[in-house]
């Protein structure tokens, strides 16, 4: 696809209803305003003039600028030297020079460019920038982003693969322990089958002189695959795995077998990394720093100036046992069958860093969907009515012909997001589709910042649900357009999937002719455009409805995979809208639904499961998990769940008075004691889901006498 470059850059422009700036990334849907005292004056400036890379920049005429809400920074002399930063409610006062300030946890990548004198005054809900000696201040853009260089060709052939998958290091932007940082690390080329090897000339594997030895098959080959990137290594036939350097190597083969000691070695040095990196660029105070090393014997200003295969034998020297359980938790594990033609995944899933399993062949188990079944059914077998299928009841025969031999359940994995790639149904996991994955590069610029969502209800029996239309868009600084309809027939049901709509919620029913409407049937499998982003099929057996629309063209959309109980889906409905409305990946809200949802195992992903319809207003989305530990006393919880915006190596810091540490974004990212006052206060900065007593709750209806 042709896209104009122009258009696929961020767009710095006056805010739409206030006085400010609007800044709009068109790929990513996503945008971020800055208010101004008045109607400012906007013209462009060179992007060049920033410290760090910037797509686009603009010059904005005003004394000061606010942030909609708080924003940590940094701010920075013309040498990159961090001369002062504001992670809580603190002023700092900067005489007149050259600054760069970097913005924290946006949704764009923001800078500004001072030359004058900076007071930054920090409050609750806020950030403001006072200048001084000057009535100008450039922004700078860039995009989060990341389109992949070039596109490899392989044969099948295990040395072609081998080969084929060294390369996907080049996508590095540097090999310095910095990689940790996502916008550090860049999308991997692209990998497809061919008939011969070829890579193009403009793809060049950084010189870490790292090598990765495994046995030239794809089940020793996959696994390795997003160690080699992230640490720029070559794949290479040997007789027994193991990673090396100069001078050194290390087993991959431990005692817990091969994939296991894969996982560890990932985990273990992304962990030192992003522990080692603290003496760069962001000299910040991180907890795993301050736990890492008070645990190993490390001089870690010595370990920042070692090359890339020297720190790695540095870190691999420390026993993994040692730090273990500060590695944050993993955002991604994915099962893959190992087969040629699931090459074009891995370098998807090596963005993402994911633990990359190779199951054999799946065992049939029948019993994995009857497990779900039998739940249903006894729960309601006085009250079949309450099944949210329609009035032509299924036969038994009908019910068991569903959990066909491809329906099995993957072995469990400790991270928060599964996923399987290969032919069948995997019960507990997403259903990942390599078209889905080249769909999340497929885009097409926009200039309307509106989220689009239409909410379908088809049967009048539902409409308890129809309430998620008003959840929806409940969010300060984001455009919504929200849409709902009823009682469609199959043709508007069809013009509907066709219209550009980035997120659809339908309540009704489907049966083995499709989905429901009011004068038959629609069946997504004989589909040949649908232009809708995301979904949810809140219906019965939804899976292969929603596998026809990402086959269709939508890139990814929660389905379920049995019968679901009516009063149980509504309640998983409202649920998946407040999440998916504050940002968590379809993912994501699909692993929280299974923690706290009476039939949350019902449902799953299909198609990409990272996708997102919104980003979140703290970069990364977050739960929080209260208990009360003595009277007015509360331990604060909290837990971060990366997405493709803000992928692991980003960091957090809640906005609670005295808390200085910043915290890796994935998994628990802090424990605090806090009064009554504190939690409530902090709990209400955002409507963020909330466990108190084994239930989920939002944060926003909690009170002092609720929690």
């Amino acid at each position: 696809m042709n896209v104009d470059p122009d258009a696929t850059r961020p767009q710095i422009r006056a805010h739409p209803s206030r006085d400010g700036v609007q800044v709009v990334d068109p790929i990513q849907e996503t945008q971020f305003s800055l208010l101004t005292t008045d109607e400012p004056g906007i013209d462009d400036c060179d992007p060049d003039r920033f410290h760090f890379p910037a797509d686009v920049g603009a010059t904005v005429r005003t004394a000061a600028v606010e942030t909609p809400y708080f924003v940590p920074l940094w701010i920075r002399d013309p040498a990159g030297n961090t001369v002062a930063e504001v992670n809580d409610r603190e002023s700092v006062s900067l005489p007149p020079g050259r600054y760069n300030v970097e913005l924290a946890t946006t949704q764009v990548k923001l800078q500004f460019a001072v030359d004058g004198g900076i007071e930054v005054t920090s409050m609750e809900d806020t950030v403001r920038l006072a200048l001084s000696e000057t009535d100008r201040i450039h922004v700078g853009a860039r995009s989060v982003h990341e389109q992949p260089a070039a596109t490899v060709t392989t044969t099948d052939d295990p040395s072609d693969l081998m080969t084929a998958l060294s390369t996907l290091g080049s996508a590095l932007k540097t090999t310095s322990c910095e990689r940790s940082f996502p916008s550090l690390r860049g999308h991997p080329p692209l990998v497809e089958l061919g008939e011969e090897l070829d890579i193009p000339s403009s793809i060049e594997r950084p010189a870490t002189s790292v090598g990765i030895e495994v046995p030239p098959i794809e089940e020793y080959i996959y696994p390795v695959v997003p160690l080699a990137y992230y640490t720029g290594a070559r794949i290479e036939s040997g007789p027994s795995p193991r990673i090396a350097g100069e001078g050194w190597s290390y087993p991959l083969d431990g005692d817990d077998g091969f994939e296991v000691e894969v996982e560890r070695v990932l985990k273990h040095v992304f962990l030192m990394d992003c522990v080692t990196r603290t003496e760069g660029y962001y000299e910040v105070d991180l907890h795993e720093r301050a736990e890492v090393e008070s645990r190993v014997d490390l001089e870690f200003a010595e370990v920042y100036e070692q090359p890339l295969a020297e720190q790695l034998r540095t870190y691999l020297d420390v026993p993994f046992d040692a730090v273990a359980d500060v590695v944050p938790k993993w955002k991604l594990t994915a099962d893959v069958r190992p087969d040629a033609a699931n090459v074009s995944a891995l370098p998807f899933l090596a963005n993402e860093l994911a633990v990359v399993r190779c199951p054999s062949t799946p065992q049939s188990r029948d019993e994995a969907l009857e497990e779900l079944t039998d739940q249903v059914e006894s729960f309601f077998r006085n009250n079949p009515g309450a099944l949210r299928r329609s009035a032509r009841p299924k036969t038994r025969s009908e019910s068991s012909s569903t959990a066909s031999p491809e329906i099995f359940r993957p072995d469990p994995a400790d991270s928060i997001e599964q996923a399987y790639v290969g032919d069948g149904l995997p019960v507990g996991a997403s259903k990942m589709t390599v078209d889905a994955y080249y769909r999340r590069l497929d885009f097409e610029p926009t200039t309307d910042p509106q989220i689009e969502v239409a909410v379908v209800c088809n049967d009048q029996e539902m409409t308890d649900e129809n309430v998620v239309s008003e959840i929806y868009g409940t969010r300060d600084w984001i455009e919504f357009d929200i849409v709902f309809r009823e009682q469609l027939t199959a043709m508007e049901m069809r013009e509907l999937l066709r219209s550009d709509v980035d997120f659809l919620h339908y309540i009704g029913h489907v049966d083995d002719e499709g989905l429901r409407c009011t004068d038959g049937y629609l069946d997504t499998r004989h589909l040949s455009e649908v232009n809708v982003s995301a979904f949810l099929l809140n219906a019965c057996d939804s899976y292969e409805q929603g596998r026809g629309l990402v086959d269709a063209g939508a890139m990814a959309g929660i389905a379920t995979v049995t019968d679901i109980v009516n009063e149980a889906a509504t309640s998983v409905g409202r649920t998946a809208a407040k999440l998916l409305n504050q940002g968590f990946s379809l993912a994501a809200t699909v692993s929280i639904i299974k923690e706290y949802e009476q039939i949350g195992h019902h449902y799953l992903v299909v198609g990409d499961a990272s996708a997102s319809i919104v980003e979140n207003r703290s970069g990364t989305p977050n739960k929080a998990v209260v208990e009360e530990t003595e009277a007015g006393s509360y331990e604060l919880n909290l837990y971060g769940y990366p997405t493709l915006s803000t992928p692991m190596g980003s960091m957090f810091i809640p906005q609670i008075d005295g808390i200085q540490a910043f915290r890796l974004n994935s998994g628990l990212m802090g424990s605090y004691v806090l009064d009554q006052s504190t939690t409530i206060e902090f709990l209400h900065k955002q409507d963020v889901p909330v466990e108190i007593d084994g239930s989920l709750r939002w944060s926003t209806d909690l009170t002092k006498t609720s929690i």
